[in-house]
């Protein structure tokens, strides 16, 4: 007993020291990068390149040294809950509740946060001030509709574009603005509650009701909890950044908690509701409903239950959209969403055929999504055959889709969150840490390396590659082949150490 005292109060005592020092840094990060009253400048600065704007460079390289610390005590703080959970499970659930209220401490510092890079938020609060003001439904009439609007110019690049979120989406972003918001600031740090809820929800969830995926080891519900809810992608992307894939894989954790508990109707809900919040959860249902059938003794419960979950997501998603507006038009933000590109390795591989072969670089985006096509049949095939669970094959469905996609964002791992967190293992912490890691310090390319030394390099003007020294011809092959490569590291190391030991300790 004395040992297991010793034992928690060393975990604890871990918790708070590391715990302390990542709140510590959010609060540093809210003090340098604030949202009051920068939201108010003139100009509407939307990235962290613009706030540094006024000779004060330096303090990106405090916000750069604060991310390798926040990673570092998120990687202490984990080792110390695992280890200590391992032996001692029944004193956990203290750890749970500290676990929960230092995440939820770092989430309410990081409102104060100016979403340092994307001011998504502030699109959302446009489009439901734009749709009370003006009854300016944002799946039919984009923000440019109202030019003479103070905020419509925070719009950005969506400023001609519909919103390519859900109906759901939109009627939860539009209830500050109907209670009253209509301030900037205040609808940002709104929207942000409602992705900091959110986060709550979900890092409950997972800490006192998920349930471990069967495997060679023991993963505690403290562990995943803190996997999630300490995470500095997740806080600084879902609460600082305010972005609302938050509320969706909210919904995708509750519905995977449902099913895991054999509520499947309930479950079919949750992930539809997922689904209509943002459109990429919608490849979670195929799996879920072979999962559920599959779960199923005859035949006969079978086609009740195919039925029954077919006619829930099909009536949910038919009313959702037509209460929202005539059909197709309330789809074309989503369908205007598929001609983005951006740093992603679909659209890197297009940057260099290119300018080597262009005849074939017209090839490459149009069939990354054939090709991820492709790998779902499989992943599908795989669960058939009992090769995979639904929770390996959400992982893995949702980390293809990232790899393939022609454009990726610096928020989209939390996509596989809720699947990682419930399936916890060297291969999803390793990934998930590492991506995490990967993408949030992926601001040294996008701020530092061209737009304040590289653009300007002598030998980039007048050397070898002068013919292709332009931003995206050159940062986006260099990012992302970093930023995509490094999340397999942890797959190597576990090929070139005991791989025994690697299955058997997760961060050791």
């Amino acid at each position: 007993m004395q040992k297991e005292t010793q034992a928690y109060e060393a975990a604890r005592k871990e918790l708070i020291r590391w715990g302390g020092v990542s709140a510590a840094l959010y609060f540093a990060f809210v003090l340098i990068f604030p949202l009051f009253p920068y939201i108010y400048r003139e100009g509407k600065m939307l990235d962290l390149e613009m706030i540094l704007r006024d000779g004060v460079r330096a303090l990106v390289f405090v916000y750069i040294v604060g991310l390798a610390v926040l990673f570092y005590a998120f990687w202490r703080m984990l080792r110390a809950l695992h280890h200590f959970s391992k032996e001692h499970a029944q004193k956990s659930n203290e750890l749970r509740k500290l676990t929960l209220g230092l995440g939820l401490l770092s989430g309410v510092i990081l409102l104060g946060l100016y979403p340092i890079t994307a001011l998504d938020v502030a699109v959302y609060v446009v489009n439901a001030r734009n749709w009370v003001l003006y009854d300016a439904n944002p799946l039919l009439v984009p923000p440019g509709a109202f030019p003479d609007d103070p905020l419509s110019q925070l719009a950005g690049e969506y400023v001609d574009k519909t919103s390519p979120y859900g109906p759901v989406w939109e009627v939860l972003g539009r209830i500050p603005v109907q209670l009253g918001i209509m301030d900037i600031g205040a609808g940002i740090v709104a929207m942000k509650i409602i992705s900091l809820l959110a986060y709550a929800g979900m890092a409950y969830l997972i800490g006192w009701y998920g349930k471990q995926q069967s495997s060679g080891f023991a993963v505690s519900g403290v562990t995943a909890m803190a996997f999630f809810a300490l995470n500095p992608l997740v806080l600084l992307e879902a609460v600082g950044n305010g972005h609302n894939d938050m509320s969706m894989v909210a919904f995708l954790m509750l519905g995977l908690i449902l099913w895991q508990r054999g509520k499947w109707a309930w479950a079919t809900v949750a992930l539809s509701l997922a689904a209509l919040i943002k459109l990429p959860a919608l490849i979670v249902l195929p799996l879920f409903g072979l999962s559920v059938l599959m779960d199923t003794p005859t035949w006969k419960e079978r086609l009740v239950r195919a039925l029954a979950m077919g006619a829930i997501i099909l009536s949910l998603f038919f009313i959702s959209y037509r209460l929202m507006g005539p059909f197709p038009e309330v789809f074309s933000g989503i369908l205007q969403s598929f001609g983005r590109r951006s740093f992603s390795p679909a659209y890197a591989t297009f940057v260099i055929l290119r300018e080597l072969a262009p005849s074939l670089s017209g090839l490459i985006l149009p069939n990354t999504r054939n090709l991820f096509a492709l790998i779902y049949v499989g992943i599908a095939v795989l669960m058939l055959r009992r090769r995979l669970t639904l929770l390996e094959a959400g992982f893995l469905a949702f980390f293809f889709l990232i790899y393939l996609s022609n454009a990726f964002r610096m928020w989209y791992p939390l996509w596989f969150m809720p699947f990682a967190a419930l399936n916890l293992n060297s291969r999803t912490f390793w990934r998930s840490f590492l991506f995490s890691l990967s993408v949030e310090f992926s601001v040294l390319s996008y701020y530092i390396l061209w737009r304040w030394h590289w653009r300007y390099w002598e030998w980039g003007l007048t050397g070898p590659l002068a013919p292709y020294w332009d931003y995206f011809k050159i940062m986006t092959p260099f990012t992302v082949s970093w930023v995509f490569t490094l999340p397999f590291m942890g797959d190597l190391v576990g090929w070139l150490r005991d791989k025994k030991r690697y299955a058997e300790e997760l961060w050791v």
